[in-house]
């Protein structure tokens, strides 16, 4: 792997640029320059990568013919004025937002699953990474496919750190307004968060819909390679600053005992928590601050095996894969 690449991350004061900084910081990533960039909103910023203070560049000046390889969290709006200006640059580009998901010929990688498709993609490739609430979701999933998945349904339970810094300081705020006997304001929800379950993420289609949900659904059976229309998704938002859970039933086809999807998924690398571990399962407080993702309550009925998943959101569900894409297009062999 060549020490000379450098790199940019676009985004670089949102909660996952500033993960992604630190695990390539932990992960040693060997750029020889590591550069921070943001909006001009944050002109004047600086960030961390390991012990380094880097000062923030504002991306509508900064030049990408000076990295090789660029990660973008900064959101869909700068992702789709900017990755374009980026690639024709020279630069790779690993996209951390929903703009290219969806996009022809644009590969949607979860490496843990689907790495194979980062080969051969050419001069300045563009790769994006799945939504932070899909990804633990398919890794959990990934290892059951071959006793045969007939239906999926998942009820997701989101972090207000998904929705960024502000909505965490939103809930901050309303939890010190109530309890000071004030009105609890509502800029980044349409209403209160604190204390309070909301269950709808994003706008709803003609057919009750949400986005969120849609997300889960394509992005997970796309990451899968399976029909689409066997899973169904509801996505809520609850109080809680970091951690996603997932509560999951699988129906499967094929013969199965619980042992076998113990084994299944701790081969996969997931962290599975037996009923006399941890009190019985983990919280997303728990999951909070690691990149592993965390099986819990697992059991079978008939043909249907329930689980409960919680990971970092920031960390496990965004970041680390955003840094270990960067590091197989930095190091191609790796693939092999």
């Amino acid at each position: 792997m060549s020490t000379s690449l450098q790199i940019a991350v676009v985004g670089a004061t949102s909660l996952v640029g500033q993960a992604v900084l630190e695990l390539l910081a932990e992960r040693n990533f060997p750029a020889a320059r590591v550069f921070a960039v943001d909006s001009a909103e944050q002109d004047g910023s600086t960030v961390s990568l390991g012990n380094l203070e880097l000062d923030v560049h504002l991306v509508d000046e900064f030049n990408f013919e000076n990295v090789g390889l660029a990660i973008f969290a900064a959101g869909g709006d700068i992702s789709r004025q900017y990755v374009p200006q980026a690639r024709d640059a020279g630069a790779a580009v690993v996209d951390f937002s929903s703009a290219f998901r969806n996009t022809e010929g644009v590969p949607l990688v979860a490496p843990a699953i689907n790495a194979a498709a980062l080969e051969d993609l050419g001069r300045a490739p563009l790769v994006s990474v799945p939504n932070c609430t899909v990804t633990p979701l398919a890794l959990a999933l990934a290892p059951l496919l071959p006793l045969g998945v007939k239906r999926v349904s998942v009820s997701t339970y989101q972090a207000v750190s998904g929705s960024g810094q502000k909505a965490m300081e939103e809930m901050a705020d309303q939890t010190t307004a109530l309890f000071s006997q004030r009105d609890a304001e509502t800029h980044v929800y349409s209403k209160r968060i604190a204390f309070n379950v909301l269950p709808l993420i994003g706008e709803i289609d003609e057919n009750g819909e949400s986005e969120e949900e849609k997300s889960v659904r394509e992005e997970t059976a796309r990451l899968l390679d399976i029909p689409a229309d066997i899973i169904e998704a509801s996505c809520a938002r609850v109080p809680v600053f970091f951690g996603h859970s997932w509560s999951v039933q699988v129906e499967l086809h094929g013969e199965f005992d619980l042992e076998q999807l113990k084994n299944r998924l701790k081969a996969a690398g997931l962290q599975v928590v037996g009923k006399d571990q941890h009190g019985g399962y983990v919280s997303p407080m728990e999951a909070t601050g690691n990149e592993s993702v965390w099986i819990s309550r697992l059991r079978c009925r008939g043909q249907v095996a329930s689980f409960w998943i919680s990971a970092d959101n920031v960390k496990a569900g965004a970041a680390i894969h955003c840094v270990r894409i960067a590091e197989l297009l930095a190091n191609p062999s790796a693939l092999n």
